[in-house]
């Protein structure tokens, strides 16, 4: 099954990446339930699919320091 692009409105894409990064939904409890929240979908459950590019984070990367880094 292809990936699944979560963030509502983004049309990005992995054969038209443009430089961009693309991060599975973290299977981690804390983080998964921040990303979702951060992601602003009414009633939505990522699947093992959901990717988010790199467009939706603070720095343009994933940050292991802080929980706080997706800007959906």
């Amino acid at each position: 099954m292809p990936s699944i692009y979560c963030a509502v409105g983004c049309d990005n894409s992995k054969s038209q990446s443009k430089g961009l990064t693309f991060y599975n939904i973290p299977k981690n409890t804390e983080r998964r339930q921040k990303w979702i929240a951060a992601i602003k979908r009414d009633h939505w459950t990522p699947t093992e699919h959901s990717r988010l590019c790199s467009e939706h984070f603070i720095l343009g990367k994933l940050s292991k320091v802080s929980l706080s880094y997706v800007k959906c």
